[in-house]
């Protein structure tokens, strides 16, 4: 199961280096809880990303990831809060910024360390590169054992989609892509089941993707909880 769902996650990260993105932003919202809360806003650009955690997000919103320790070797995560934290990705500089508006203050790390999980991750990277009528085509050659079928069409917040469904082992993970927009709408997992609202095509502010002035480099690391690799 482990295995299974570790090449979904890595097909979504796969996918994030090859996609040509959109000038958008959007609300990701959580069809699995009451009230449809929103996780996150999130703005994107051509080579930066924005998302900013809203107090459903949870304990796990950022992950970084540790380098497996002798003698189990397992690979271990540091799960962080989101609640009230942005994350600004520069993917040309490969450099995260992390806004800690309470604090007046911002954490600079290198590209990864720590980075969106994989469901945020997912709908800032995931894009049908080429032919969203075809993205198996992109999809199935990134990750060996991995099958997709395309489903049909369908609509997600009032936007034209194409379904389509992907599967490794026991793990099925359902996607959505935008038709105009060739982007992720939506992402349904064995365990979640998230959508994106209130999407608004066109070009994001730059200051959106810079740090605010007055703010100050924070010196400390940041407090997380350590743990096995859980499935989103």
């Amino acid at each position: 199961m482990q295995r299974s769902h570790t090449t979904l996650a890595f097909l979504s990260l796969a996918l994030g280096a090859i996609a040509h993105a959109q000038n958008y932003s959007a609300d990701i919202v959580d069809l699995a809880k009451p009230g449809t809360p929103t996780l996150a806003k999130i703005y994107v650009t051509k080579d930066k990303r924005r998302i900013e955690f809203q107090p459903s997000s949870g304990d796990g919103a950022l992950v970084s990831h540790l380098a497996p320790v002798p003698p189990d070797n397992k690979s271990l995560d540091v799960h962080i809060s989101g609640v009230g934290k942005t994350i600004v990705l520069d993917l040309a500089n490969r450099k995260s910024v992390i806004l800690e508006p309470d604090q007046k203050a911002y954490i600079e790390r290198n590209w990864g360390d720590p980075a969106p999980s994989d469901l945020y991750r997912a709908y800032v990277f995931l894009h049908a590169s080429v032919n969203p009528e075809d993205a198996c085509s992109d999809w199935v050659p990134t990750v060996k054992g991995t099958l997709c079928k395309k489903v049909g069409y369908e609509s997600v917040d009032g936007r034209r989609a194409i379904k389509y469904e992907l599967s490794a082992g026991r793990d099925t993970l359902s996607m959505w892509v935008d038709i105009g927009l060739h982007i992720l709408v939506k992402r349904k997992t064995n365990w979640t089941d998230t959508e994106l609202h209130n999407v608004h095509e066109g070009q994001q502010p730059s200051s959106l993707f810079e740090i605010p002035a007055g703010y100050i480099a924070w010196p400390l690391g940041i407090d997380g909880v350590v743990g096995e690799h859980q499935p989103e």
